[in-house]
């Protein structure tokens, strides 16, 4: 299909409205009796949302066997779709968000509703957009000027062109931080050197954290020696948090060969903590004449850091480096159990640790608390089968952060009959995440 423009109702007359509003109705009823037709019965109580039907239905389906990947992949389609088409107001907003990962399969579903002249629909509008099935020109053309924050929005994440540089200038002010953060998306793109003087005022004075966040990749991204200079101005009355994401900025490769490299090394040898850390990892990651260095600094704190230090290098480490791999061993026999857990983590992937790792994982995912979690999703991201039942059993865990972790770990036994319990589940959130975990496997 070729670029698909979706109709912006919320500037149509009232009577255009109601004939917009019937076709899409007409459309949701085309697609249930369509699958009411080819699917099973699971399927269709997915796209009536009756829960308990489908819950019944997946325990049949479970039982009697006729469950396979094909069938969970179409369930997930009709859960997630489900979901986006039924919540409304901010939830609505949310649940968008969180199938950006999956778009693609929901394409049809995406469309229909990016037809509601509300915020979920302007959601919905703004993945199209990333995902180029909406025309950007024709995207800043209909909402430049909306009333509406959430539809402005898409006009600044459309507005990336250089024909749309100085509308895009003038989200950077907008009211409304949705369109702030839009634009600011736009600049990352556009990556247009005029746009450096507002980026810095955005980055200084922004109100919404996330903005200033935007605005200071942004700099990043235009890169050169004005840009890495004016971060080291901003980093010296800057927070820890705002000092993170100037390290993101002069890592990037516009600012890294323009003096970034060297603000990097300057932060890694006299700043501690994660900063140090931070900038150790991004000279590491740029293979340059300071890897090294890099390598040694991660090295040091992963083995001799405070415990958020260690966590956070073995995050960062690879088993590639030798330095790092030796401290990721002396890590696997650390007191703390979670950093033991992420060392075995980074072993288990290696033909000569596996098994004492995969040993160790299995005595750690006994643990009750986040180290079992932990344990048991690296076990299954190992492709350990043994870890099935304990997976199936956290499926009934109270914390919905847990039960999405055991369906993404089944999914990766490729265990996708025991997936489908989650699809069920009383969270509309993680009904809607594991949906999009199922669909994104399946690419």
């Amino acid at each position: 299909m070729g670029t698909l423009w979706v109709h912006a109702l919320h500037r149509a007359p009232p009577r255009a409205f109601r004939r917009s509003w019937f076709r899409a109705a007409g459309l949701s009823a085309l697609v249930l009796m369509a699958a009411g037709c080819r699917t099973d019965s699971a399927v269709q109580a997915a796209l009536q949302g009756d829960l308990r039907t489908l819950q019944a239905e997946i325990q049949n389906g479970q039982a009697s066997g006729r469950f396979d990947k094909a069938s969970i992949e179409e369930l997930a389609r009709a859960v997630a779709g489900r979901e986006v088409r039924s919540a409304k107001g901010q939830p609505a907003v949310e649940r968008l968000r969180s199938v950006r990962a999956c778009a693609a399969p929901l394409y049809p579903v995406l469309e229909d509703r990016s037809a509601r002249p509300d915020d979920a629909g302007a959601e919905a509008a703004l993945i199209l957009l990333e995902m180029n099935r909406i025309e950007p020109g024709e995207a800043v053309r209909r909402y430049s000027e909306s009333a509406s924050g959430s539809w402005r929005a898409v006009a600044a994440r459309a507005s990336f062109a250089p024909p749309h540089a100085l509308l895009r200038r003038q989200y950077f002010r907008d009211p409304d931080e949705r369109v702030r953060r839009a634009a600011l998306s736009a600049a990352l793109i556009a990556k247009d050197p005029g746009d450096l003087p507002e980026l810095l005022e955005a980055a200084r004075l922004d109100p919404d954290d996330l903005s200033r966040s935007l605005a200071t990749r942004s700099v990043g991204a235009i890169g050169g020696r004005d840009a890495v200079l004016r971060l080291e101005d901003r980093w010296t009355r800057a927070g820890s948090e705002v000092r993170a994401v100037i390290v993101e900025a002069w890592a990037m490769p516009a600012s890294f060969s323009a003096g970034g490299e060297q603000q990097l090394l300057r932060v890694a040898e006299t700043e501690t903590g994660e900063l140090a850390i931070a900038a150790a990892h991004a000279l590491y990651q740029s293979g340059g004449e300071h890897k090294q260095l890099g390598a040694q600094i991660l090295a040091r704190a992963a083995a001799e850091g405070t415990r958020s230090e260690r966590q956070f290098a073995l995050r960062l480490a690879s088993v590639e480096h030798a330095d790092l791999l030796a401290a990721i061993e002396k890590a696997s026999k650390d007191d703390d159990p979670y950093v033991r857990v992420m060392a075995h983590a980074k072993l288990v992937s290696r033909p000569l640790h596996r098994q004492a790792s995969q040993d160790e994982l299995r005595k750690l995912a006994k643990l009750k608390g986040n180290e079992g979690v932990q344990a048991r999703a690296a076990l299954a991201a190992a492709g350990d089968a043994s870890i099935a039942p304990a997976l199936k059993l956290q499926l009934g865990d109270k914390s919905t952060e847990h039960r999405k972790l055991a369906a993404r770990g089944l999914l990766r036994l490729g265990l996708y009959p025991e997936v489908a319990t989650a699809l069920g589940d009383e969270s509309p959130d993680v009904r809607t995440a594991v949906a999009c975990n199922v669909l994104s496997f399946a690419n």
